[in-house]
C-alpha cells in the first residue's frame, strides 16, 4: 500500500471532522461560542465560565470568540448564518427578546425565526441607584420625590434601547412617574456621572452597578427582580412596593434554526450539567447572578413572553433606536 504524501495526510487530517460529522459522531470537532459582545461583559463572563465547565466535564474543545457589535446584531448575523450543525452556538444577553422590536427592520435576518434556543445561563436583575446627594433610600421615597417634582428627576440607563433603558420604562410606566431619560454611550460612563452627581437616578444590571454600589460612590435603592438578590440581601425588590414588577436582563444560548433536536438536547444537557456544578454554581451567584439551566421549550416560553412585553413598552413609551 503506498505511502500518503505530506499533502494527503494534511487533506485526510483536515476531512476527518467532517467525515465524523458525516457519520453521526457528534460533536467530532471544536464547537464555537459566539459572543455578541464584547470581553469582559456580563454574555462574555458567563460564556467562557460554561464552556470551561463543559470542557472539564465532557472533554469537549470550544473555543470563545467574542463578535461584538450593532447592539449584537454582528455576532448574532454570524451564527444565523452559520450551518446548523452545531457547532457554532451564539450566547447572547436579553437584548435578544429587545431587538426583535427596536431593529426590526434594520437587522438582516428575522431575530425570532433565526435561532433555536438552547437555555438560559444566569438571569441578573437591575439595580436602581441614586447619586448619594439625592435624599432618596428607597422606592417609595423615589415615587413621593418624583410625584412631588414632575419632570425634576433624571436617570440614566446606559445606551438607548439596551435592556437597562427599557426597563426603566417599564418602571415609569407602570408608576406613573415623571423621570427624565438621559441617554449614555454605555454603562461606564453612566454610572461614573452618576457618581460625580451628574445624573441623579441610574438603572443599570447589578453586575455593572455592584462595584460603585458596594463602594458607596452610588446608593443601592432596589433590585428589578421579583425577590431579593442573594448578593445584595439587604436591598428590597421593587416589587415589595411595587407589586408584580420584574425587569431582569440574562444571558442565553441558542443554535442556528434547523439544528436537529437531538444536537439541541445534548448542547442543553451539558450547559445545565455545568451550571449545576457547586463550583460554578456559586461562582454565578457570587456575579449576581440566577443560575439558568432551564429546558428550550422553557426557555422559549420566556422569549415569547418578554418579546411582546417589550414591544409594548417601546411602543407606550415612543422610544426610537436610530
Amino acid at each position: 500500500m503506498p505511502l500518503l504524501s505530506r499533502r494527503g495526510v494534511l487533506a485526510a487530517g483536515l476531512l476527518a471532522p467532517a467525515l465524523a460529522r458525516a457519520q453521526g459522531a457528534w460533536p467530532a470537532a471544536p464547537i464555537r461560542f459566539v459572543i455578541a459582545f464584547p470581553p469582559g461583559g456580563p454574555s462574555d463572563i458567563l460564556g467562557r465560565l460554561v464552556a470551561r465547565k463543559i470542557t472539564e466535564q465532557k472533554g469537549w474543545q470550544i473555543v470563545v470568540e467574542n463578535r461584538a457589535g450593532a447592539s449584537g446584531i454582528i455576532g448574532m448575523g454570524e451564527v444565523a448564518r452559520a450551518a446548523p450543525d452545531g457547532y457554532t452556538v451564539l450566547i447572547n444577553a436579553s437584548a435578544h427578546s429587545i431587538l426583535p422590536t427596536t431593529h426590526k427592520d434594520k437587522a438582516p435576518f428575522d431575530i425570532p425565526s433565526a435561532f433555536l434556543p438552547i437555555t438560559m445561563l444566569g438571569r441578573t436583575p437591575m439595580l436602581v441607584t441614586a447619586t448619594p446627594s439625592l435624599p432618596i433610600r428607597t422606592i417609595a421615597e423615589l415615587l413621593a420625590y418624583a410625584r412631588a417634582n414632575p419632570g425634576k428627576l433624571n436617570y440614566t440607563a446606559g445606551s438607548p434601547g439596551g435592556g437597562p433603558h427599557l426597563g426603566a420604562e417599564l418602571f415609569r410606566l407602570t408608576t406613573g412617574v415623571d423621570i427624565q431619560y438621559i441617554p449614555y454611550r454605555g454603562s461606564g460612563p453612566a454610572l461614573q456621572d452618576l457618581a460625580a452627581g451628574n445624573v441623579q437616578l441610574g438603572f443599570d444590571s447589578l453586575t455593572a452597578s455592584a462595584g460603585l454600589a458596594r463602594s458607596g460612590q452610588i446608593r443601592p435603592i432596589a433590585v428589578t427582580s421579583p425577590t431579593r438578590n442573594r448578593a445584595f440581601p439587604e436591598v428590597p425588590s421593587v416589587a415589595e412596593t411595587v407589586p408584580g414588577f420584574e425587569a431582569d436582563t440574562w444571558v442565553a444560548a441558542f443554535l442556528p434554526a434547523r439544528t436537529p433536536a437531538a444536537i439541541q438536547a445534548q448542547l442543553h444537557e451539558a450547559m445545565a450539567a455545568a451550571i449545576a456544578a457547586p463550583d460554578l454554581t456559586q461562582r454565578i451567584l457570587e456575579l449576581g447572578t440566577e443560575p439558568g439551566g432551564q429546558s428550550p421549550a422553557e426557555f422559549d416560553a420566556v422569549l415569547r413572553r418578554e418579546i411582546a412585553m417589550w414591544a409594548d413598552v417601546v411602543a407606550k413609551a415612543g422610544i426610537r433606536v436610530e
